[in-house]
């Protein structure tokens, strides 16, 4: 039956409209597609290259005259004859060497694997029984270590020990526990020969964890993890007998202190650094003169701990003045933090020191303290350049201090 146009149309309504918006539409969708797709290409950003530090290896010849014990972490490999070890340039490398009965470590020498006559420094220390402690700084290419060992019968009578190690002929891979879990780093040949053959590097972070209360949560040294000695070279006064350098700590050089190491006692002392302590204390007594005013003590010397000032007094027209200076050398951070603050604790020792009549140029060395948070109290002790000591403590709760000793 013929059909109408109107009937037509009702039939196929979108007939002519279908192609031309479907090729639209896939034109379109292609053309956005290519454009995500080069954006994404263009925009893409690249992946950050790691690098690693470039390490050298160490190899030790085994022995069955003794074994050896090394930092795990620094394993590279090893089979019935030798081990290697991997280690980056300019690390502080400790080894331990443990002899078998009969035996005693007798010598040890690093020379570089690609020339022998190429030869580098290390030092000997005692670690426990007849165990010895090994530490060289690795430098910057691979290096053969080799050890010797002799009968013990042939051991001269002042290297023998009451009782020798009887340490298995395998290889150990237990590391020896740092002091602290201290990590040093900056070693070199010529800090270590500024020593003369006397640093140990366990002795070293042991004092150092143990003076600066590292384990402790009142220190604010409490997570210090790496200590590495500084490239600056201490050109202050130095006394004989005494090794000056500085360190610092967590690798921020701005964070530091002045390890001073005593060859005879062998014993360290580290001290915050306060580079105004370094002018001449003359310097600081004259400074001290002139601030003087009657009647009182003023305070001088800033963040170096010195304290200086004068009082007058006088009758039947008569005046007569008299000037006390008070340096105090050494003291912690720690302590002042607790006690309140620099001018508070250094203002009390002063007046103390007023009050007791002492007159001239004093100098004080805090030698001891303890902070015992439990007590909210500090105790501390004071020797003076006169040869007199003063004994203190510090009460948090009354925010006050208490003098005896003079």
């Amino acid at each position: 039956m013929p059909t109408t146009d109107e009937e037509e149309t009702d039939m196929y309504p979108n007939r002519r409209n279908n192609k031309p918006l479907l090729i639209t539409g896939i034109v379109m969708a292609a053309a956005i597609a290519g454009l995500v797709t080069l954006n994404f290409v263009v925009r893409k950003p690249k992946e950050p290259v790691e690098t690693e530090a470039k390490k050298h290896s160490v190899l030790i010849y085994k022995s069955a005259d003794g074994s050896i014990e090394y930092d795990k972490k620094l394993f590279s490999k090893e089979d019935d004859e030798k081990l290697m070890l991997s280690i980056t340039p300019q690390e502080m490398v400790a080894l331990v060497v443990h002899p078998v009965e009969g035996k005693y470590f007798d010598d040890v020498s690093i020379n570089a694997t690609n020339d022998i006559s190429t030869s580098y420094s290390y030092l000997v220390n005692d670690a426990d029984g007849s165990n010895k402690r090994i530490n060289f700084v690795m430098p910057d290419e691979d290096v053969l270590v080799n050890l010797k060992f002799s009968d013990e019968e042939k051991q001269p009578e002042e290297q023998k020990v009451p009782e020798a190690s009887t340490e298995p002929e395998t290889m150990m891979e237990t590391p020896e526990t740092s002091p602290y879990n201290l990590t040093i780093h900056g070693l070199t040949a010529y800090i270590l020969q500024s020593y003369s053959g006397q640093f140990d590097d366990q002795a070293f972070l042991q004092q150092l964890g143990d003076q600066l209360h590292i384990s402790s949560a009142m220190s604010e040294y409490q997570g210090v993890t790496d200590v590495t000695f500084s490239e600056e070279e201490y050109k202050g006064e130095k006394d004989e007998g005494q090794v000056y350098h500085y360190i610092y700590f967590n690798n921020d050089p701005r964070w530091e202190a002045l390890a001073v190491y005593y060859s005879k006692e062998k014993k360290y002392l580290f001290t915050e650094v306060e580079r105004e302590s370094e002018t001449s204390q003359s310097e600081t007594a004259s400074s001290s003169s002139d601030n003087s005013q009657a009647g009182t003590g003023t305070s001088s010397g800033g963040s170096s701990g010195n304290y200086g000032g004068g009082y007058s007094g006088g009758s039947s027209g008569t005046s007569h003045e008299v000037t006390t200076s008070f340096d105090i050398l050494q003291v912690s951070t720690n302590l002042i933090k607790f006690a309140g603050g620099e001018d508070r604790f250094y203002s009390a020792a002063f007046d103390y020191v007023l009050k007791s009549c002492k007159t001239g140029e004093l100098v004080g060395t805090l030698s001891s303290y303890e902070i015992q948070p439990e007590q909210n109290r500090a105790l501390f002790t004071i020797e003076l350049n006169t040869g007199e000591t003063i004994e203190g403590t510090y009460d948090k709760v009354a925010d006050s201090f208490k003098f005896s000793g003079l």
